[in-house]
């Protein structure tokens, strides 16, 4: 937020995840990682982490001249900064455990004057609706999200954290000028496990990160061995 308000951002500081992506551009350029996710565990100090297709040594040169923007490196703690090589061999069967943030929401059809709002996916008839909680129509969004191009089947999983939090997105509008938009989006962290199904397509998925908003801390899988 320190280096949101320095560069006269200060609207960002109403959205941490678009305060991070911007910070992440400003410092890395075209190598900032999308997707990402600030880990935040009791008694630790916060972790930037996420996923990037540049090579240690790129980013290593990227990180050394984010000098130029002390401030976007201090925020994403640059001068820590480690980087190593996602596997690529997985295999067909293979079980992972995750966690994942997410925004859980899906669009609806246009609206008169133009528009896809967003709706969560715990009201949307594909998933919620009267009678089905929060945590079972968020597991049915991602079960979802997973078998996208059958990248992965979903084998259980739980919502470990949910609140509603403040969306600032930036908006182009006559004159060329940028308008910040704020609006609220469900906020979800899911846990369980997932079984690889067509390892390419899992590939990409990492690559690519679950469900929408996924340049501003959402949707970063990360994994560890399954059982």
């Amino acid at each position: 937020f320190k280096w949101a308000h320095a560069t006269g951002q200060a609207a960002l500081c109403d959205d941490l995840g678009y305060a991070l992506h911007a910070a992440a551009r400003a410092a890395l350029g075209e190598l900032a990682p999308q997707p990402f996710v600030l880990v935040q565990r009791p008694q630790a100090p916060a972790l930037f982490v996420g996923y990037t297709a540049a090579d240690p040594a790129a980013l290593d040169r990227a990180a050394t001249f984010s000098a130029t923007d002390p401030l976007a490196a201090q925020a994403l703690g640059l001068a820590t900064l480690q980087a190593r090589a996602l596997p690529s061999d997985w295999r067909t069967g293979e079980r992972l455990r995750f966690e994942v943030r997410a925004a859980p929401v899906v669009r609806s059809r246009a609206q008169p004057g133009g528009g896809y709002p967003e709706i969560d996916a715990a009201h949307h008839p594909s998933f919620g609706g009267p009678g089905i909680d929060r945590e079972a129509a968020y597991v049915a969004w991602l079960t979802r999200e997973l078998a996208r191009d059958d990248a992965a089947s979903l084998q259980c999983a739980g919502l470990q954290a949910f609140s509603l939090q403040t969306a600032a997105r930036r908006a182009g509008q006559a004159g060329g000028q940028r308008r910040t938009q704020r609006g609220l989006l469900p906020d979800v962290t899911l846990r369980g496990q997932l079984e690889v199904r067509d390892p390419a397509s899992f590939q990409r998925l990492l690559a690519r990160g679950v469900g929408r908003h996924r340049a501003f801390g959402f949707g970063c899988l990360l994994l560890s061995p399954g059982s």
